[in-house]
């Protein structure tokens, strides 16, 4: 078994994945509260989100060096901007 980041960052709106250990799969950092709860949250392996075609680029391991306010704060502005 090859040794799995512990979080992975959608690149457009800034979004973190933490891996699971015991279950090897990634869901959403902000629904680690649901999961605790037992209620069910979207899971993903390390391949569906890094190595799937249809995802390429569009998420990274993260470093700690990200700015996710800034992430997610471009996400929403170009969000907004699509409504108005």
């Amino acid at each position: 078994m090859k040794k799995l980041p512990q979080r992975i960052i959608r690149l457009d709106d800034g979004a973190v994945f933490v891996l699971d250990e015991k279950l090897q799969t990634y869901s959403l950092e902000s629904a680690n509260n649901d999961k605790k709860k037992g209620h069910l949250v979207w899971e993903y392996t390390y391949e569906r989100l890094m190595e799937d075609p249809r995802n390429k680029g569009s998420f990274k391991v993260a470093e700690g060096t990200e700015d996710l306010a800034a992430m997610r704060k471009r996400w929403l502005s170009n969000f907004k901007r699509i409504y108005e």
